[in-house]
């Protein structure tokens, strides 16, 4: 496992170099976007090179998107076809069947997510054996999260068991007291970004969890994906390329 730091723009990371054809003339899905990591400039540019790539987002109006339609309506590339825009909550695609896609991809939403162990699982469960899961995370050393400890393991292990959901809000205090809103001018005032915090669950803006490198590798080897390459990105990436494979089912898996 090797760690490298790369510009933004400068070049693809280096695990997409060696594992384009994991992707090429593929079937993949997108939790949120599109992003401009996976566009032609971006990190890990699979836009040009997939053959169909489908879309969920938790609902058709959100802060990043702005309105989406469910249907053939998901735009990422424009030498391909619309992918299918699902409106759903990521952790619950349930009008998907298992074993559907070669490959899923998150670009800076898992930390939105208030139970990933939970999502993790079931974009696993989505993929095809041998399958490839693209995950970008923020750096928090580079991040409005800066000031946050990283969370534990022991921390998401316990979100799992007790079934945590999306209408959490226990790591509010902590976000109102550490957040750096001189690095996330998006946010407002203090005032604005706590009535947005409060609401959240409508929003999905909190990152409920902070991360590093090591805590991306140990989760997604959790879950049961053996982590094929980690990669920290200029200006403020992590990225984790994990691919499924046999592994003993989680309670509830």
């Amino acid at each position: 496992m090797v760690t490298r730091l790369r510009s933004l723009l400068s070049e693809p990371a280096k695990s997409f170099l060696q594992h384009r054809d994991f992707f090429t003339d593929k079937k993949g899905i997108e939790f949120g976007g599109p992003s401009p990591a996976f566009g032609s400039r971006g990190i890990f540019p699979v836009y040009p090179i997939v053959e169909t790539l489908d879309n969920c987002n938790f609902r058709s109006a959100t802060i990043w998107e702005g309105q989406v339609n469910e249907g053939a309506t998901f735009v990422f590339n424009s030498q391909k076809p619309p992918g299918y825009q699902h409106i759903a909550e990521a952790t619950a695609l349930v009008s998907v069947a298992s074993e559907s896609y070669d490959f899923v991809l998150l670009s800076h939403m898992l930390e939105h997510a208030a139970n990933p162990i939970r999502a993790l699982l079931e974009w696993k469960r989505l993929l095809l054996p041998g399958g490839m899961l693209v995950l970008l995370l923020p750096d928090r050393r580079y991040t409005f999260d800066h000031q946050r400890p990283v969370t534990t393991m022991h921390h998401l292990i316990a979100d799992f068991e007790t079934d945590m959901q999306e209408t959490d809000l226990t790591h509010l205090p902590e976000i109102l007291a550490l957040h750096d809103l001189d690095r996330d001018p998006e946010a407002g005032s203090m005032q604005s970004f706590t009535s947005r915090s409060l609401h959240n669950f409508d929003n999905r803006c909190l990152h409920h969890h902070v991360f590093d490198s090591e805590l991306a590798v140990a989760l997604a080897e959790y879950a049961g994906f053996g982590v094929c390459a980690v990669e920290e990105i200029q200006p403020h990436h992590i990225l984790v390329l994990a691919r499924k494979h046999a592994t003993r089912p989680l309670p509830g898996a």
